[in-house]
C-alpha cells in the first residue's frame, strides 16, 4: 500500500494524543472523504463555483493528515472552481482526488487498527 497519509503534523499538533489523533482520522472518514463524492454532482451541474467551495472546505483537513499529493490535486481544482478556467481538466482532475480518497480512507482505516 503507497502511504497517501503522513500523520507526522498531526502527531506534532496533538502532543502524541492517539484518540485525538483517532477522532481526526474518523472525522475525515465520516465527512471530509464522502464529500469528495459531490464533485461530480456538481460538475454535472456546471456549478464551478460550488466545486471551487467544495475544494476549498476539504483542503485543510487533507493538508492535516499530510496528504500532500491529494493536497495538491483539491487546491488545483478549487483555483479552477474558483476561476472557471480549465473546465475541460475537472472531470479527470476529480476522478483523481476520488481515487486518491478512496486510497486514503483504506490507509486510514489500517492506521485506526493499531491506534
Amino acid at each position: 500500500m503507497s502511504n497517501i497519509i503522513d500523520l507526522t503534523y498531526l502527531k506534532e499538533i496533538s502532543g502524541g494524543d492517539s484518540s485525538f489523533i483517532k477522532e481526526m482520522l474518523e472525522l475525515y472518514i465520516n465527512s471530509t472523504a464522502t464529500e469528495a463524492e459531490l464533485f461530480s454532482d456538481l460538475l454535472a451541474k456546471h456549478d464551478y463555483e460550488g466545486i471551487g467551495h467544495l475544494a476549498h472546505k476539504m483542503k485543510a483537513p487533507i493538508q492535516m493528515l499530510g496528504a500532500n499529493e491529494l493536497f495538491n490535486l483539491i487546491r488545483s481544482l478549487e483555483q479552477y472552481g474558483k476561476d472557471g478556467s480549465n473546465i475541460d481538466q475537472m472531470p479527470g482532475l476529480i476522478n483523481r482526488i476520488k481515487e486518491q480518497v478512496l486510497l486514503s480512507i483504506a490507509e486510514i482505516k489500517s492506521i485506526l487498527e493499531t491506534l
